[in-house]
């Protein structure tokens, strides 16, 4: 489906001639097409209806796509099915994320989520100085996301430590050091050993990164908890929307931060080349599992 802003009159002219409208007891019906059969019907007994019927429907193909009212209506039509449709792709993408984590974790992300479903909540009242469209713009939602990557990355992450003894690596990596320096240098043996010897170390060199990698994410985390409950305390308690613009533009920085950070670490953490989670994100029944 074109987006709003790309649609020609020949998509308006589509939209027109499906158009349904609301009837009384019926629901929304296609009441242009109803009325083509209907003419098409009472052509059969009279002829002139089939003229009636084509004249008519010409006039309303002709000026209906060309009303500014209408067009906008479409537009905004359109809109709500795609933010519908983004919010369905990210429900599933969150599921899916939710599924592989611990319990612990799943409760974690749910916490931050009741919180920032509240700071919304907060923010939209009547003496807010701060919209949900200006959270929205700050980064909440996209820092909310984030959180959950991160918690996902953590994850993996730990499998590759638990996966991996350091202690027994370290251990291998001396006694091929201590063979290859027995053997003569250019033998078959020798460039056996030295084979193996680049795979043991570069598998120290991925185990120091994931482990480097892994007390980054535990701060990323406990910094993203932390900002979100300052951000929530300080709307609730300021009347400058000066200061309330400053503390969404570190939101905003701080996102960037963390996603050029897990940009230069896509081993672990993935292609982050996907549009942005809709502002509904936060949206919905609260991400805390039961008993959480």
């Amino acid at each position: 489906m074109p987006t709003p802003e790309a649609l020609n009159y020949w998509d308006y002219v589509k939209h027109a001639f499906n158009w349904k409208v609301r009837l009384p007891l019926l629901g929304h019906m296609p009441l242009n097409k109803l009325l083509i059969v209907g003419f098409a019907i009472l052509g059969f007994a009279a002829p002139p209806f089939w003229l009636l019927g084509l004249a008519l429907e010409g006039a309303y193909l002709l000026f209906l796509p060309g009303s500014d009212r209408f067009q906008k209506t479409v537009q905004k039509l359109i809109r709500g099915e795609q933010l519908l449709r983004a919010q369905q792709t990210w429900a599933e993408k969150e599921q899916q994320i939710l599924a592989g984590l611990a319990l612990e974790d799943q409760r974690r992300y749910g916490r931050l989520w009741e919180r920032c479903a509240g700071l919304q909540r907060l923010s939209a009242g009547a003496a807010a100085v701060v919209k949900v469209e200006q959270l929205a713009a700050g980064g909440l939602a996209q820092l909310l996301w984030i959180f959950l990557k991160l918690l996902d990355s953590r994850r993996r992450i730990q499998d590759i430590i638990d996966s991996t003894s350091l202690k027994e690596l370290n251990r291998e990596i001396e006694v091929l050091q201590g063979k290859l320096a027995r053997e003569p240098e250019g033998s078959a043996v020798a460039k056996s050993l030295k084979g193996t010897l680049d795979i043991q170390q570069r598998r120290l060199e991925n185990y120091n990164k994931a482990d480097e990698s892994l007390k980054v994410t535990e701060a990323e985390l406990d910094r993203i908890e932390k900002q979100i409950t300052l951000l929530a305390e300080e709307t609730a308690v300021t009347s400058d929307p000066a200061m309330m613009s400053d503390r969404l533009d570190g939101v905003v920085q701080s996102l960037q931060g963390t996603t050029r950070w897990m940009s230069e670490n896509a081993e672990f953490f993935g292609s982050l080349e996907e549009e942005p989670p809709p502002v509904n994100l936060l949206q919905g029944p609260p991400r805390t599992p039961e008993g959480g």
